[in-house]
Formats: C-alpha cells, sequence, structure tokens
C-alpha cells in the first residue's frame, strides 16, 4: 500500500514537473516564434521600403527633367512646336496620366482634359507651403483609388491662358500595391506609409478589418483595438526618430502583426499588418506537434528534458543540412562542366579534390595548408604585384575579406612558372555559418596557351560582356550535361531615339551603363551576354521557378529605366524582357529560346499598349 502510494506520489510528481516543462517550453517557443516572425516581417517591409524610394525618386527626377525641359522650351519660344512630341516620348513612362496644376487646383491633362479639382487641394498643401516634392494618394471622379508625386515648377507655365504651377504624375492604385508587396503573405496583408504622427498618407487596399476612411492609424488602434500598450507607446515615440519594431494587437477576436520602420524618404514611415496566423501558422504546427510528443513520452522528467534537448539539436542539425544540401545543388551543375574543383572546408583546415578526366594533379583531400604550399611550388600569379602570393591570397582570413555575401567571388589567373599552361581559378562561397564564411568551391579552368586571344574572342568589345558566339557555346554545354538554368531576353525600348538625339557616342555610353547594372543583378555563377545592337541576354544556373523569374524580370526592369548620367545628359531607356525554364518548360534549348523570345515580344507589345491607357483625374 505504502509502494502505491509512492508510486501515485512519483507518478503525480512528475505529472507536474512535466506539465510545469511544457509550460516553459510553451513559453520559450512562443519567444522564439515572434522574434522569428518579426525579423522576417521586417526584411519583408523593409524590402517594399527600398522598392517604394526607389520608385519616388524616379519619379522625382523625371518630374526634374520635365520641369527643366518645358523652362528652356518657353524661353526659346518653342512650346507649341515641341509640347506635343515631347509627350509622345514620354508616353512610354507607363503612368495612369500626367498633368499640370496650379494653387487654384485647376489642371490640364496630356489627354487634353482641363478641370478643377478641389477635392486634391489638401494633397498639394505641402508643395505650395515648403515648397517641396509630395506625395499623395486621393480617389479620382471615377472612383479609381490613386497614387500622385508632384513637384513645384522652377517658372510658371502658361497654357491656354491659364498659369500651372506644379507638375504632376499618377499611377493606379493597383501600382501602389505591387510596389508595397500587399499580396504577400496570401493577399492577407496590408501596408500603409504614414507620417510620424500616424496621419496615413498611402495605403493599399483594406485586408485587416481597418477601414479605408480612417485619418490617423494611431488614433484608430487606440480607440477600436486591445494594443499590446509598452510597445505601442515605444513604436509611437521611436518611429519619428528612426525606429523599428513590432505590436501586436487584436481586433474582433483576431490578433495581428504591427511591423513599423522608417520609409527611407522625407520623415514616413512604413507599417505593414498581417494576421498572426497566417505568419505562425507553419511554426506553430511545429510547436504543438513537439508538445504533443514530450507529452507522449514525458512520463519520466528527465526523458521529456532529453526530448526538448535532442528536438532542438535535431531542428537545429536538420537547418544546417538543408543549407548544406541546397549549397551542395546550387553547385552541382556547375561542378559537371568544369574540369576539375576543390571543396574546402576553411573552419577545419580540409579540401576534397575532383578532377574529371586524367590523372589527379592533387590528392583526392588532405590539409587545406598542403594544398595552398602545392598550388605555390607548382604555379605563380599573373599579376605584377609582389605581394600577390597564392597562399595570401588563398587564406582563410583574405577569403574572408573579400566574399562577404553569396554573389561574391574571387577570380586568380595563374600559370605553370615555366608560362607552358595557363589556368583560371574562381573562388566561391558554399557555406555560412552567421555571416562568417566557412565552405568554398574552387573551381580551376585550363586556359591554353592562347587564353588571352580566346578570351578576346568570347568577349563583346564595347560592353566587355561575353558574345554571342559565347552564349551559342555555353547553351551547347548546357544541354549537354542537362543542367538546369533560366534564359532572360532582353532589348531597349527607345533607344533609337537617344542615338538620333544625342549621337552615337552617348548611345555607345548608354549601353555600357546598361551591361554594368545587369551585371550588378546576377550571381558571380550566372552569365551576362550582349548578342547585338541593343539586344542582351542572361542565363541563370540552377532550378528557379516561374514566379521568381517574373519577380527578376520585373526588378531588371525598373533597374534599367533609372535614368542615366552621360556627358551632362539625363538618358532615359525602358526594356522588354522575356524568360524561359530548362528543363522546366522544355528539354529542347532551341524550344527554350523560342519561349523566352516570344514573351519578350508579348511584353514589348505591352508596354507599347501603356501608351494608350492613360484616363484623366
Amino acid at each position: 500500500m505504502k509502494q502505491k502510494q509512492k508510486n501515485l506520489l512519483l507518478t503525480a510528481g512528475m505529472l507536474l514537473v512535466l506539465l510545469v516543462g511544457i509550460l516553459v517550453y510553451t513559453d520559450y517557443t512562443q519567444e522564439q516564434i515572434y522574434q522569428e516572425s518579426t525579423a522576417n516581417l521586417l526584411s519583408t517591409y523593409g524590402q517594399s521600403a527600398k522598392t517604394f524610394t526607389m520608385f519616388a525618386q524616379r519619379n522625382w527626377n523625371i518630374l526634374n527633367d520635365w520641369d527643366s525641359y518645358l523652362g528652356a522650351l518657353v524661353e526659346r519660344g518653342e512650346l507649341e512646336g515641341q509640347w506635343q512630341e515631347y509627350i509622345a516620348q514620354k508616353a512610354t513612362w507607363q503612368y495612369t496620366d500626367f498633368y499640370l496644376f496650379n494653387e487654384q487646383c485647376e489642371f490640364w491633362t496630356t489627354a487634353g482634359r482641363q478641370g478643377t479639382a478641389e477635392h486634391m487641394k489638401e494633397a498639394f498643401e505641402k508643395l505650395y507651403t515648403a515648397n517641396e516634392p509630395v506625395i499623395s494618394s486621393y480617389t479620382s471622379s471615377q472612383g479609381i483609388r490613386k497614387v500622385l508625386f508632384a513637384i513645384p515648377m522652377e517658372q510658371p507655365l502658361q497654357l491656354d491662358g491659364t498659369t500651372y504651377t506644379a507638375l504632376v504624375v499618377s499611377y493606379d492604385n493597383a501600382v501602389l500595391e505591387k510596389l508595397l508587396g500587399s499580396m504577400a503573405y496570401e493577399g492577407q496583408s496590408d501596408c500603409y506609409i504614414v507620417r510620424p504622427n500616424g496621419d496615413v498618407v498611402l495605403s493599399t487596399e483594406t485586408k485587416t478589418e481597418i477601414t479605408e476612411q480612417m485619418a490617423n492609424l494611431f488614433d484608430y488602434l487606440r480607440q477600436n483595438a486591445s494594443v499590446d500598450q509598452p510597445y505601442f507607446d515605444t513604436m509611437v515615440k521611436t518611429l519619428p526618430q528612426g525606429g523599428e519594431g513590432c505590436v501586436l494587437y487584436t481586433m474582433n477576436g483576431q490578433k495581428y502583426y504591427l511591423i513599423y520602420q522608417p520609409l527611407g524618404i522625407m520623415d514616413w514611415g512604413i507599417i505593414g499588418i498581417v494576421p498572426t496566423g497566417v505568419v505562425d501558422a507553419g511554426m506553430r504546427r511545429v510547436q504543438v506537434a513537439t508538445i504533443f510528443v514530450i507529452a507522449l513520452l514525458g512520463l519520466l522528467i528527465m526523458a521529456g528534458v532529453v526530448k526538448i534537448q535532442r528536438d532542438a539539436e535535431r531542428n537545429r542539425r536538420r537547418e544546417l543540412e538543408h543549407s548544406r544540401e541546397k549549397s551542395d545543388m546550387m553547385f552541382a551543375g556547375m561542378a559537371r562542366v568544369v574540369e576539375r574543383y576543390a571543396v574546402c572546408d576553411l573552419d577545419r583546415g580540409r579540401y576534397q579534390y575532383h578532377e574529371r578526366r586524367g590523372e589527379p594533379m592533387y590528392p583526392k583531400e588532405g590539409s587545406y595548408q598542403q594544398l595552398l604550399e602545392q598550388i605555390s611550388r607548382k604555379y605563380v600569379v599573373l599579376t605584377d604585384s609582389e605581394n600577390a602570393k597564392i597562399p595570401q591570397m588563398l587564406a582563410p582570413e583574405n577569403l574572408r575579406r573579400l566574399i562577404k555575401t553569396d554573389n561574391d567571388s574571387l577570380k586568380l589567373e595563374y600559370a605553370a612558372r615555366d608560362k607552358s599552361a595557363f589556368f583560371m581559378m574562381t573562388v566561391v562561397p558554399m557555406a555560412w555559418k552567421g555571416d562568417r564564411l566557412t565552405r568554398v568551391m574552387m573551381i580551376t579552368q585550363d586556359m591554353g596557351e592562347q587564353h588571352l586571344l580566346q578570351s578576346l574572342a568570347n568577349t563583346d568589345g564595347l560592353t566587355g560582356l561575353l558574345n554571342k558566339r559565347y552564349f551559342d557555346r555555353v547553351l551547347t554545354v548546357l544541354e549537354q550535361h542537362s543542367q538546369p538554368f533560366a534564359l532572360f531576353y532582353m532589348d531597349l525600348d527607345r533607344f533609337k531615339p537617344v542615338n538620333d538625339t544625342y549621337g552615337h557616342d552617348v548611345g555607345d555610353k548608354l549601353l555600357k551603363g546598361v551591361a554594368q547594372r545587369l551585371q550588378g543583378c546576377i550571381r558571380s555563377r550566372d552569365y551576362a551576354f550582349r548578342l547585338g545592337g541593343d539586344e542582351f541576354a542572361l542565363l541563370l544556373l540552377g532550378p528557379m521557378t516561374q514566379e521568381t523569374c517574373a519577380r527578376k524580370m520585373d526588378m531588371i526592369c525598373e533597374m534599367i529605366a533609372v535614368p542615366y548620367e552621360i556627358d551632362g545628359n539625363t538618358v532615359s531607356v525602358g526594356a522588354s524582357c522575356g524568360y524561359a525554364l530548362y528543363p522546366a518548360e522544355s528539354v529542347d534549348v532551341q524550344q527554350v529560346r523560342y519561349i523566352a523570345d516570344q514573351r519578350m515580344y508579348e511584353n514589348k507589345q505591352k508596354n507599347h499598349a501603356r501608351q494608350d491607357g492613360a484616363e484623366g483625374i
């Protein structure tokens, strides 16, 4: 009887300890969920802020170009002759409408519409009082929500007997939705741009039960939601000072994350609102499953503790292994098309060497330092610098100094000491521990005695990009080895007017500028080509999705569209782009090229069609 009582007490004690352990674990995982969700949300809306800032600056820059150009036409008395021609040139800007405005709310659109818009008076208050550019949103007379960018004119402009003092460009709110990433998180997120006091400047379509008509987001939440007061007060205090963070609140029984951070333009902030269930769903399922497992195995408290520790370690190892598998898969295709490479563990000081054919130049594995010594005895770096020694250049500390991100790499040309053979080594990152580089791949290519001539034969003389000859060669090799890739075709819009207006010298410099931006859009292992004229191509190695390609295409077009400063001239071009995936869309490379070309043509047709889609305010 006593033993039974002892067992019952022991069982009760273990159950109590197990319960306490589960509660403690729940609190811990809840904090981890919150921290990870906050970090992901800050990153998401931080990217939206950068995109919107670049978009706003682009519009203000182009409006300033308009202002300067119109002022010059007025001084020369050429307004009537050149005005419509310039409008036609700028129609490819892809705005909804462009118009002139004054303090009396009188407007004149490029479509020839005139009238008065009293409802927009408040939007221009800062423009006329502080003489500063403004961004605002409004609802058109057709009930369409729009966003506008406006600047005060240097000199008033008279047109049809009316004096105008501001230049304005407007976009449909759908453009704002795309820029602010409101379609993220299953379309259940909302995004706001606010002044430091919480006054709403711009917002996406409502998806989080917050009414469109509210004027101040902070006041609305105070009146209608149950907020985490200390964090809310911190937001109100620090957002005007450039602070960022997360606030939890509840409204109508639904919990939400509110992410705030500076927009990066004016003194505005960007606020994203997402239901917690949308962000936390996957992590909460893991949390519940883990607690259930602990409960089943928790008859013994020590077993429960060990299980928690093992689960945590297993998850960490799984993440590390997943990262390693992802990295290995990313480089597997590359390894199939190179003659020799070595995978080097910088932390352990070890390497594994692989060679596709012939006698290996080095042992299959061993000490990383010994590998560098062997290379140094046989070869010299092709440079005039006495400090360019292979052991120093490939030392772990130097690689970590030069390679900071996945997009960085180190290229090294070297030769046999008797100059009988030439090689190119490319060092690319494979794995990281935090921001510390831990593993690299050294890819060695035999350049031969004529390596310089071959390099010139494969390179476009104007831009420095690879040429069409090398493009065809790379596609053939990729197809032979069945290596996945994404092909992007691109040609420039409005390039001929640049040559006609500014001359071919400016046109050539513009092509060089485009080439530099394309190089900045790709990773070190990817390829950029000039096929001829204003036609370009990109090859992005590794498997990709249609969604990723579409985002990449939009980013490239946005980057190309940012104006260029050339010889004192501000030059603007657009880009039409199309993509195709190998082997996801076809195992025939020629068919992949055809698909990419067709999509580029369709994109060009859409760009031209947007010129005819402008509407009045």
